[in-house]
C-alpha cells in the first residue's frame, strides 16, 4: 500500500511538471505577443511595426488569445502541488524515522560492545588488583618475618654483649683486687 502511494505522487509530479512547463511556455508566448502588439500600436521607435504586423494580425491575435488562455488553464493546480509536497514530506518523514531507528540500533550495538569491553576491563582490573594486593601482603609478611628475625638476633647480641660486659667487668674486678692489695 505504501508503494502505491509513492508511485502515485511520482506520476502526479511528472504530470504537474510537464503542465507547469507548458503553462510557462504559453505564458511567455502571450507576454511576448502582447508586448509586440503594444509596441506596434504606439509605433515605438518608429519601426513601422503596425504595417509589418497588419497582414499577419489574423494569425497573431488568435495565437495571443490561445496562449493566454492556455497559460491560465494549463497552470498546475495548487492542490496537486500540495499533494506532491505532502507526499515528499511523508517520504522524508519515513526516511528520517528509518535513519533514526538505524542510528539508535547502531548506538545500542556500540554501547553493548563498549559495555562488554568495560565489564571485561573491570574484571581484569579487579583480578590484577587482587594479584597486587597478594604481592603486597607477601612482601609485608616477608618484611615482618625479617624484622622478627632481626629483633631476635638483636636480643641475642644484646645478651651476648651483656654477658661479655659482665665477664669483662668480673675479670677486671677480680684482677683489680689483687693489684690494689699490693699497692696498699
Amino acid at each position: 500500500m505504501a508503494a502505491q502511494k509513492s508511485d502515485n505522487p511520482k506520476a502526479q509530479s511528472k504530470k504537474g511538471g510537464m503542465m507547469g512547463m507548458l503553462s510557462k511556455v504559453f505564458g511567455v508566448g502571450a507576454i511576448t505577443l502582447g508586448a509586440l502588439f503594444f509596441a506596434a500600436m504606439f509605433d515605438v521607435g518608429h519601426a513601422g511595426l503596425i504595417h509589418t504586423l497588419a497582414g499577419s494580425a489574423i494569425v497573431l491575435v488568435p495565437l495571443f488569445a490561445l496562449s493566454a488562455i492556455a497559460a491560465m488553464f494549463l497552470s498546475p493546480q495548487s492542490g496537486a502541488d500540495l499533494e506532491e509536497m505532502s507526499a515528499k514530506v511523508a517520504a522524508l518523514t519515513e526516511a528520517k524515522s528509518k535513519m533514526t531507528s538505524q542510528i539508535l540500533t547502531l548506538q545500542n550495538q556500540m554501547d553493548s560492545m563498549s559495555g562488554q569491553d568495560v565489564e571485561t576491563l573491570k574484571a581484569k582490573n579487579k583480578e590484577l588488583q587482587e594479584q597486587l594486593d597478594a604481592i603486597h601482603q607477601a612482601e609485608r609478611e616477608k618484611l615482618d618475618g625479617e624484622f622478627d628475625t632481626l629483633r631476635q638476633r638483636n636480643k641475642e647480641l644484646e645478651a651476648q654483649i651483656k654477658q661479655w660486659a659482665l665477664e669483662t667487668i668480673s675479670k677486671n674486678v677480680a684482677s683489680d683486687k689483687p693489684s690494689s692489695a699490693r699497692a696498699a
